[in-house]
């Protein structure tokens, strides 16, 4: 056979099964069939051990995806492709399958009977347990330790350890990586942060310290996770990262998901893995989709996946770890250890391990276990406290809360140490000495040695990897909360200078978390400078997620920042920023509007602006978007007069988009044609990076060009333009760039009459919009596979589908063409046979028409016009509604439109040689559409002639 031959991973182990005459073996890359080798590709062959893996369990197409091409990005239609092959090479008919059984629109199944299933994996040794001893969690340390076990042999793991504050999160996680060891563990924190938090923070901070460990791993992630190595600028130079960018532009998050995925697959080939995240409830969201994400991939993977947070916290603040966290449980993707506070039982074998002079004293355990609440971290500190200080248990006062017991050991502190942990404690959880020493004006080495000594008095802080962090969150909140207001403003105001100083020098310090000090110093200038670079950041780097709630947080700080020209400059970049991002996630509501709006009407105030093309491109594109023809048409306007002033390519090829759109949607073809050309023109020379259009406008405008085309009847160039667009989609390859080449060629089809062919378009925007999560494409993949299906026999259904389509869109604010989707939603009940519902649907559809200017599908809709009167018997309004298409038609200057209108008058009764004639004459102005449904239609009532 033609498989690749190709050694098992050791993550899983290698398949061998027999099913009716069929041998598979996947370590010798084998198929037979009854001892004869059948011909298999590759793809097809992991295709088939994916399937067989899990038989008669649903394997869904993003898990086929995943596990088969990894982090490469191909379409659904590879997939089919594959598929088809598989079932050629096994005789299988997919209609009556016997192996391989579609699950629609989801996945496949393997549904043979298996005769020899594959042997189960040999476990690895569980780690070996310390001779140090833990109350109370005996079971939740041997639950981790199995978890371990089943990571070690390739079933991946998502393990959370839940509790409150000082129940003993930490120091259970603590225990059991001492017996993992080292070398196979990656420790993440997250930390509460008073700004946005910085995307994937944790698990940047554990891929920073496994690459300082293994350098493999370094160069694992530049070859298999880019988008990653742009995440960690110390790995790369600036020219690498330069290109990177470049190359990237326009990925989306999920191709991180997809990356990372693949970057922990291969990396725990060679041994398993822990990765700790810490304090999961201060986590960004980011992080929380990583962990989903790889909680539900289907690839064997050596993982455990090790996260602590506080349940009630995760409760109160909503936060979205919660609904992932129900989901995963749901599924049974995740196992979670909630620790309860000390029992009195357990409480008593405390005090007899560490006070053994009164473990017989019931009375003292008794009024520990009711005043501490049992909580293990209160319970450690009270009887340190006794030990250390000998005082009589009865006559110590026990503070009422851990807070208490926290501010009475600040108390104790020296002023020094005070001092020095109350810088630590603004700077941050995770701390940087030089950062700390700059604060304090001391040098980094006399810092260091102050914090060993906190360290040796294992209370404050602790060491890990050569570094100082807090030993308890809850130890850094009190402290924090302690420091007077104004002194506290003033230590953020030294830190936020010395990060910038640590930034000049070239050390990895995020613009967000600068911005955060200077907002909590009460700096709002270099706030909001930072937090539009952080917002920028995100934008470009595939997180219009994270810069939506960047700007959120920066909005606010506008206004205590003093009026001037450098304020104005910084809302019209963070409007702009905040108003393409919340475009892309959100649609085009009131947000995104309000946004971009009041950063359009500043520009008059700075002129300049280097945002001002991606402003009005992109302030332009979304009033077409909500149908706000007349104000998209000023901003056209105001973009081509700025470009006559300077110059400016970008802002004229925005003004051709804009009145290219807005002319084809209110049927001026030919002025149309004439707009996109010339933009087309500038366009192809711009040299356009990540992030700065919502649509690359190269793809935008040759996509725009279709459809005046086909109305013009240069079908022959329609399809070409329409190669075009998805070729530079494919050499962009933003998501946003594929979905709308993806678009326009539907709109055309539409135009063609190619059910099967806009139904397969149907399919790839709908894989691209679940991959990428585009608000844009959710509804519009939904009409558009509901037109296929209302010619293909399921009319009444897709009239549904059309009609919740339409309401959601317009919920998300994007009206643009809506009298076209309504003239979908009007043939679908008029094929379904409702012609009274078809009449209302029509009228509303007519009316929206007249509203908004739009003449796109007027035609058509005085057609089907046409139609519904000819079913209620009525010729002479059907003759009328047939005359007003043409009219259209002919005022429009369209051939294509003229064709169809005239082939409707040519099948009534009254039709005259004249009219035939005028068919003819139509024909000949269409070129390069002798394949199209319309165009056989003509030619066969010709030929009746």
């Amino acid at each position: 056979m033609t498989a690749e031959r190709s050694t098992p991973s050791s993550t899983s182990p290698s398949l061998r099964l027999r099913f009716n005459q069929f041998e598979l073996d996947e370590a010798d890359a084998r198929l037979t069939r009854a001892g004869q080798p059948v011909p298999l590709a590759p793809k097809p062959f992991a295709v088939l051990c994916a399937l067989a893996r899990t038989p008669r369990t649903l394997v869904t197409k993003n898990a086929l995806l995943d596990n088969v091409w990894g982090h490469r990005f191909v379409t659904e239609s590879v997939l089919k492709s594959t598929i088809s092959e598989l079932r050629a090479a096994l005789q299988d008919d997919a209609k009556q399958p016997r192996y391989i059984e579609t699950v629609s629109r989801r996945g496949y199944r393997f549904i043979a009977t298996v005769n020899a299933p594959a042997a189960p994996a040999a476990l690895a040794p569980a780690p070996v347990a310390t001779a140090s001893s833990m109350i109370g969690r005996a079971q939740p340390l041997e639950r981790l330790r199995t978890a371990w076990q089943l990571a070690a042999a390739g079933k991946r793991q998502i393990v959370w350890i839940a509790g409150e504050a000082g129940v003993g999160k930490t120091t259970l996680a603590e225990q059991f990586l001492a017996e993992v060891g080292d070398a196979h563990y990656a420790h993440g924190q997250c930390v509460q942060q008073y700004g946005s938090a910085e995307p994937y923070l944790p698990v940047l901070e554990a891929l920073t310290a496994l690459c300082k460990r293994d350098a493999a791993a370094a160069e694992l992630i530049r070859s298999v996770a880019p988008t990653w190595l742009l995440q960690l600028p110390w790995l790369s130079t600036p020219e690498e990262r330069e290109a990177l960018r470049r190359d990237l532009a326009g990925a989306a998050p999920a191709r991180m998901l997809r990356e990372m995925g693949e970057f922990l697959d291969r990396y725990t080939e060679n041994h398993p893995l822990v990765l700790v995240t810490a304090d999961l409830h201060w986590s960004d969201q980011a992080t929380v989709q990583l962990m989903d994400y790889i909680a539900r991939r289907r690839s064997a993977t050596r993982l455990l996946w090790l996260a602590s947070f506080r349940l009630t916290e995760l409760i109160a603040a909503d936060h979205s770890l919660r609904a992932v966290r129900n989901e995963l449980r749901l599924h049974g993707l995740c196992e979670e250890i909630v620790l309860d506070a000390f029992s009195e039982k357990e409480i008593a074998e405390y005090v007899a391990a560490h006070l053994p002079a009164r473990a017989a004293d019931e009375a003292f355990v008794r009024a520990l276990h009711q005043r501490t609440d049992g909580l293990p971290l209160f319970v450690a500190d009270v009887v340190n406290e006794v030990a250390e200080r000998g005082v009589r248990p009865e006559a110590m006062a026990i503070p009422r809360s851990l807070t208490g017991v926290i501010e009475r050991y600040l108390g104790h502190l020296a002023g020094a140490e005070r001092t020095l942990l109350e810088a630590a404690g603004v700077c941050g959880a995770d701390f940087r000495l030089p950062t700390v020493a700059r604060v304090l004006e001391r040098d980094t080495a006399s810092v260091a040695q102050s914090c060993a000594e906190l360290a040796r008095q294992q209370r404050w802080l602790s060491e890990v990897d050569e570094r100082y962090v807090f030993r308890h969150a809850l130890y850094r909140e009190v402290l924090y909360k302690s420091i007077a207001p104004l002194a506290r403003v003033e230590l953020h105001r030294k830190v936020a200078a010395a990060l910038e100083q640590e930034r000049a020098e070239g050390h990895a310090v995020s613009a967000v978390e600068l911005a955060s000090h200077f907002e909590l110093a009460r700096q709002p200038m270099p706030a909001l400078r930072y937090y539009a670079e952080a917002a920028e950041a995100a934008l470009g780097q595939f997180i219009p997620e994270e810069c939506v709630r960047i700007t959120e947080r920066a909005w606010p700080l506008l206004e205590q920042a003093p009026e001037g020209r450098e304020r104005n400059a910084l809302e019209i970049a963070i409007g702009t920023l905040r108003g393409l991002a919340a475009i892309r996630v959100r649609g085009a509501g009131s947000e995104a509007k309000s946004a971009l709006q009041r950063a359009y009407a500043l520009l008059d105030e700075v002129p300049q602006h280097p945002m001002r093309g991606r402003l009005l491109h992109g302030f332009g594109f979304m009033l077409c978007m909500r149908a706000e023809y007349a104000e998209a048409l000023a901003v056209a306007d105001r973009a081509e007069a700025l470009a006559s002033a300077t110059n400016d390519p970008v802002l004229l090829s925005t003004a051709c988009t804009i009145h290219g759109d807005v002319d084809q949607l209110q049927g001026r073809s030919r002025a149309a044609r004439t707009w996109l050309e010339r933009g087309l023109a500038l366009a192809e020379r711009l040299d356009v990076g990540s992030g700065e259009f919502l649509v690359d406008p190269e793809v935008t405008l040759l996509g725009l060009l279709a459809v005046p085309l086909v109305h013009l009847g240069f079908v022959e160039q329609a399809r070409a333009v329409l190669q075009r667009t998805h070729a530079r989609a494919r050499d962009r390859g933003w998501p946003m760039a594929r979905l709308s080449a993806i678009w326009y060629s539907a709109l055309v089809e539409v135009r063609l009459g190619d059910a099967q062919r806009v139904a397969a378009l149907a399919d790839e925007m709908r894989a691209l919009v679940d991959e990428f999560a585009l608000a844009h494409g959710r509804t519009a993949w939904r009409w558009f596979s509901a037109w296929a299906r209302a010619r293909t026999g399921q009319p009444r259904e897709a009239y549904r589908a059309i009609r919740d389509a339409y309401e959601d869109n317009a919920h998300l604010g994007m009206l643009t063409g809506a009298s076209e989707i309504l003239g979908y939603a009007t043939e679908a009940l008029f094929l379904a046979g409702d012609v009274d519902g078809a009449g209302k649907q029509l009228e509303e559809a007519l009316q929206l028409a007249e509203r908004l200017g739009e003449r796109v599908y007027l035609t058509q809709l005085h057609l089907l016009d046409a139609r519904i009167a000819d079913a209620h018997g009525e010729p002479d309004r059907a003759r009328g509604s047939t005359r007003r298409a043409l009219d259209e038609a002919r005022a429009q200057e369209a051939p294509w439109l003229e064709m169809l209108a005239l082939c409707a008058l040519c099948e009534q009764p009254v039709a005259t040689p004249e009219h035939r004639a005028s068919l003819r004459a139509a024909l000949d102005r269409i070129s390069g559409a002798e394949d199209t449904a319309p165009v056989a239609r003509a030619r066969a009532l010709l030929g009746k002639c």
